[in-house]
């Protein structure tokens, strides 16, 4: 493999590390994707591009903290900045937009690479979130650049609320499953 894929004795800690690198290396190319697809259509703004190098400098970091052996806090550096991203375009775009379920992108993250009580913490707080977004839209408290629809406040956070717990659930047991074995092993 790659240099930029860490090694180390402890089999665990070198998955980990290499997930939080392959998570980073995808980010890094969903964002330049982006920002061709942009220039491609004319939609490009100069402030985008700024936001994408420092973004690539941001993540770069985090694969060369990862490598250094650093990994959980490679981890909830990356989960952290994933949660704060996303609650950022969801409250710009409201609920209605697709992108609040990308939150399942850092609760799989979390249980992968921090553990099950990660996971579950990181879809109580998307779950929170959602949940405050939708009832202060309903109540007038702010507005979206989307529409608020009532089915936002009594279909989508409740729905959402338990894919992101199932979803904790399930891949937080098995993380921690698979990492007793391969501890168990070593």
């Amino acid at each position: 493999m790659p240099k930029i894929f860490p090694s180390f004795s402890d089999p665990v800690l070198t998955g980990r590390a290499k997930l939080i690198a392959v998570t980073s290396l995808g980010l890094l190319l969903a964002v330049w994707a982006l920002v061709l697809t942009w220039l491609i259509s004319g939609d490009l703004e100069g402030i985008t591009v700024v936001a994408a190098v420092i973004f690539s400098g941001v993540m770069a970091g985090l694969i060369a903290l990862a490598r250094s052996g650093r990994v959980r806090a490679a981890a909830w550096l990356l989960v952290g900045l994933l949660c704060v991203l996303i609650l950022a375009d969801t409250a710009d775009y409201g609920l209605g937009s697709p992108s609040i379920v990308s939150f399942v992108v850092p609760i799989v993250l979390a249980a992968c690479t921090l553990g099950f009580a990660a996971s579950i913490g990181v879809a109580a707080f998307g779950s929170s979130v959602l949940w405050l977004i939708a009832i202060a839209l309903s109540s007038g408290w702010y507005q979206s650049s989307g529409p608020f629809q009532i089915d936002h406040l009594t279909f989508n956070a409740p729905v959402l609320t338990v894919i992101f717990l199932l979803i904790a659930s399930i891949v937080g047991w098995w993380s921690r499953y698979i990492t007793s074995a391969l501890n168990s092993q070593h």
